[in-house]
């Protein structure tokens, strides 16, 4: 497997996988930070979501993910309890497997609907390694992030916007996509140099529901920012090719 390393930011990266899982913050048993999907060094454009989908460590029935249906590194896989600190060379191979994830086993049904629209905005892709994925938090939470008290959601923020903040500085993408009014309004607000501006629009999907949203358009230093109100994998888009097209038509005549 082939190893990922950060130049500057790598031993801050390392430090931040090290850590151990703290009680109390509703972070999946077993798990490790996610600090990224897919090959950051390569990527052009990235996307940014709310934290990653406990799926991605546990099956149906709750257990950790195991052989061919693994799709990131988990503490079982590096022999290590919850409460553990891991070593730089586990640090350094949960970096790997977050490189190599679109090789792997990808939770299609979150990523592909991603894959559809950035191919639209321009033959970006996470499988030919031309864009990545960041969240503004890199710990996976059971229940999910909707389900956490503000107070916890807060804490986590507070403590793993930095990372995205150094992973974005760090790269300097050519566009940044920000899915849903959650990840636009956290990024504006959180982040130094943001400078967004937001158009009115309607999206109209092809069961003909009308849904008001928002389009957001502006810059984070000089990277440009596209972003959209609308959460993509949830209705009224709910993931549908179709449906990511009228988004994307809705979009582009709004920037």
């Amino acid at each position: 497997m082939r190893m990922n390393i950060l130049k500057k930011e790598f031993p801050m990266i390392i430090e931040r996988i090290r850590k151990p899982i703290e009680d109390n913050m509703y972070i999946t048993k077993g798990s490790t930070p996610v600090i990224y999907f897919g090959d950051y060094d390569s990527a052009k454009a990235c996307t940014i979501s709310l934290n990653p989908s406990d799926k991605e460590f546990l099956d149906m029935n709750g257990e950790i993910l195991t052989g061919n249906a693994e799709r990131l590194c988990s503490r079982r896989k590096l022999g290590k309890n919850d409460e553990d600190l891991l070593t730089e060379e586990d640090a350094k191979k949960v970096l790997g497997y977050c490189k190599d994830y679109f090789e792997r086993n990808p939770l299609k049904n979150f990523f592909d609907p991603f894959e559809h629209l950035i191919n639209l905005f321009g033959n970006y892709s996470y499988y030919e390694n031309t864009c990545v994925h960041l969240d503004l938090v890199q710990w996976a939470t059971t229940p999910k992030w909707g389900d956490i008290s503000s107070e916890i959601r807060d804490k986590h923020l507070e403590k793993d916007l930095p990372v995205l903040e150094h992973l974005i500085d760090d790269k300097k993408f050519e566009v940044i996509f920000l899915n849903g009014s959650t990840v636009v309004s956290t990024i504006r607000d959180k982040l130094k140099g943001v400078n967004v501006n937001k158009k009115r629009a309607v999206y109209k999907n092809t069961g003909g529901r009308e849904t008001n949203m928002t389009v957001y358009t502006g810059k984070y230093n000089n990277i440009k920012i596209i972003g959209w109100s609308l959460f993509l994998q949830n209705p009224p888009v709910g993931g549908d090719k179709d449906n990511i097209d009228i988004l994307y038509d809705t979009i582009k005549d709004k920037i």
